[in-house]
Parts: C-alpha cells; sequence; structure tokens
C-alpha cells in the first residue's frame, strides 16, 4: 500500500485502515482489495463535535465507503459508473472488430467524451444529448464540417453510438430510468445521383481505363475493382493473401466492409490480367507508390479518366451508381445485382445469393456486365 499522508499520525483502533490527524478533525481510511487499493479522506472540520462522536461517523462513513467499493468491483455497472467505462464495456463486449467499430469508437472520443465522458452514467439528461447536438451543430473536427457537421453525422454521433451504449447500460442495470430523449433535426431527402445511359457511360469507362493504363497494371487493376462494384475501402485494404488467382475470386474480409462478414466475389477476367502483371505480391495491393503504406483516395488519376470520358460527376463512389443502371438496363435481377454490390438486407438479397457469400450473384453479375463492355483483355 502507498504512505498514508503524514498529517494522519493517529490509529481509530475501531476500524482497520482508519487514521485521523492530530486533533480529530481529518480523517484518512484506505483498504485493498483484489491488489488494488482505495482510499478516502473525510473531512470534519465544520462539524461542532466531540472527538468520540467525530471517530464514531468517520467509521461509519468508512465502512460505508468500503461496502459501495466493493459492490463497485463486484458489479461495475451501477447508476455511479462513468460513461467512459460503459462505452468501453461496449465497444469490447458488443461490437465485432471491423471498420464501422473503429469508425464508432472514433465518434465517441470526438464528440460524446469531451462532454459527458466522466459523467455517472445515471447522470446523464437530455439536456447532455443536445449539447453534444448544438456544438456539432455549430463545428466538426474535419475540414469538411469545420462549420457544422451534417445530420447525418449527428446521427451517427447520437444514434448509431451514444444511443447503443446508453442501452447497453440499461441492460446491466446501470440506468435509474429510461435512456434520456435523443433528437434530431429533420433532415431533408437527399436526392440520389440520377444515372442515365448506364451501358454507354461504363463502356465509355471500360474503354478510357484501358487505353490510360495500357502499360500500368497497377491503376488498371485498381480502376477495374471499381467498375465491377468495389468500394473505394474495399480496393485499398485489400491485400494479396485475400486474393485466389488460382480459383479466380477473391475476399473482401469483414473488418474491411459495411456488413462485419467476410464476403467472397469472382475474380472476372479483366482484373486478373493486370494483377498478374504486378510485380510486388505482399501484403496491401494498392500501395502508395510513394510511401508504401496505404494508398488515399487517387484523386489525381481519377481526375484523368473524368476528362477522358467527360463525366463530371464521376467519383470512385460513383462507379457503383453506374454499374447498378447498366446492370438494371440489360434486365439484371435485384438479388443478383444486390449480391454483387455486397448488400445483405434481406429485402434485396435472397437466402441463396447471402449463402454462398455473393460468390454466385457476383459471378452472374460480371457475365452480363463483360457482354456489355464487349471484353478484351489487353
Amino acid at each position: 500500500m502507498s504512505a498514508v499522508p503524514k498529517e494522519f499520525i493517529n490509529t481509530v483502533v475501531e476500524l482497520k485502515g482508519l487514521k485521523a490527524n492530530k486533533d480529530y478533525t481529518k480523517f484518512h481510511y484506505r483498504f485493498k482489495s483484489n491488489g488494488k487499493e482505495y482510499y478516502k479522506t473525510i473531512d470534519y472540520n465544520n462539524k461542532a463535535w466531540t472527538t468520540a462522536v467525530r471517530k464514531r461517523e468517520a467509521r461509519r462513513e468508512a465502512e460505508l465507503y468500503k461496502e459501495n467499493k466493493l459492490t463497485e468491483i463486484e458489479n461495475p455497472f451501477n447508476p455511479d459508473t462513468n460513461l467512459n467505462f460503459i462505452a468501453e464495456q461496449y465497444f469490447e463486449n458488443k461490437c465485432t472488430p471491423s471498420q464501422w467499430t473503429t469508425a464508432r469508437i472514433r465518434l465517441y472520443e470526438l464528440y460524446i467524451k469531451p462532454h459527458i465522458g466522466t459523467k455517472k452514467v445515471s447522470k446523464i439528461i437530455e439536456n447532455d444529448i443536445n449539447k453534444i447536438r448544438k456544438s456539432m451543430e455549430t463545428k466538426g473536427y474535419s475540414k469538411q464540417n469545420e462549420n457544422g457537421c451534417s445530420i447525418r453525422s449527428i446521427e451517427k454521433v447520437l444514434l448509431q453510438t451514444l444511443k447503443p451504449i446508453l442501452e447497453y447500460a440499461d441492460s446491466n442495470g446501470a440506468l435509474t430510468k429510461r435512456v434520456p430523449p435523443i433528437t434530431i433535426p429533420n433532415r431533408k431527402k437527399k436526392q440520389k445521383k440520377i444515372v442515365t445511359n448506364g451501358t454507354e457511360k461504363i463502356s465509355l469507362l471500360y474503354n478510357a481505363i484501358q487505353a490510360r493504363y495500357k502499360n500500368d497494371p497497377f491503376y488498371r487493376a485498381l480502376f477495374m475493382f471499381a467498375l465491377f462494384g468495389r468500394r473505394w475501402n474495399e480496393i485499398a485494404s485489400l491485400e494479396w493473401c485475400d486474393i485466389e488467382l488460382d480459383s479466380n475470386k477473391y475476399t473482401i474480409r469483414s473488418i474491411n466492409n459495411k456488413v462485419s462478414i467476410d464476403q467472397t466475389y469472382d475474380l472476372p477476367i479483366v482484373i486478373k490480367a493486370p494483377l498478374l502483371e504486378i510485380q510486388d505480391t505482399k501484403g496491401i495491393v494498392f500501395k502508395s507508390p510513394i510511401t508504401g503504406y496505404k494508398l488515399h483516395s487517387p484523386r489525381k488519376q481519377l481526375m484523368k479518366i473524368k476528362e477522358d470520358t467527360k463525366i463530371e460527376e464521376l467519383t470512385m463512389h460513383y462507379f457503383r451508381h453506374i454499374l447498378v443502371t447498366a446492370l438494371g438496363e440489360t434486365g439484371t435481377t435485384a438479388t443478383v445485382l444486390s449480391a454483387s454490390l455486397g448488400h445483405t438486407k434481406a429485402e434485396t438479397v435472397d437466402e441463396y445469393y447471402r449463402t454462398i457469400n455473393h460468390l454466385k450473384g457476383s459471378q452472374d453479375a460480371n457475365k452480363q456486365l463483360e457482354n456489355i463492355i464487349n471484353v478484351e483483355v489487353i
């Protein structure tokens, strides 16, 4: 045990670990449990009590302190537990390792922890949550939201991060009342990007990528992954060990996709061919040519493709919009489309495609796409 402050020179024999100062106006109590030390200072300077009364009250308060601490040790989820501890347990015990879990932990640390992280979970009220919302409406932590976060970001913080943590606290007996109401501003309905002439645009993109990167298999493979429906993070985090060249398939691991399950897809020949030309076959497939680490979004290369195709609205995600439109124009079924894109919602993917991890769906979709673009491998 650590040393007792020097001012506490008198031992109070009525309770082990309880000491008092010279005139018995202050007391220091400490005890140890499971290798951890706990201590409390009790001040009666403002009490006009006799020494005997002070000793009696100090012993009572010390015993109550020990009882509460031992209860807290046995059951860490109680009304006095702070939100930081609840959040730590929630992310550790209720969340699977994934990109989304990592993102929510980051959101908690940025927007929730500074405001109410150390507050007792049972004391969190609606006003505390409103303060977080108002703070986010004023300023965020990135260049994009320095003048205020979007409603979507506020929803992610309050509804998808804070609310589940509070519900976890409630289910473990740490709340004495219901989860406080969480109010989100009305969100204007977002207009989805409408793609016209999908078959024409996807053929245009295919030909532009093949022509510009005829001698550059790195970017040819990268943009072909996008053309065949992969999200940017799925492409950027792909490793060589995820690709089975012999069996023509590849896997997007659970930690790198939005649904937290491994998803295996068909590897079309137009992606396999440039992959076979890349010399480096260890670690991340698309390493930065400058740093050797994970590649950031290839904005400069994307601008070149935009110039070549004159598709001004083109982004890495817009490839998926074009793919959906092109396949839809050929009559591809919704289940095949959804399975190829990596969706798992019951209303869009039937059990057949879910149980084989999207491989069959992507095979069917890839055949349709190859027919559209009239594949000619360089």
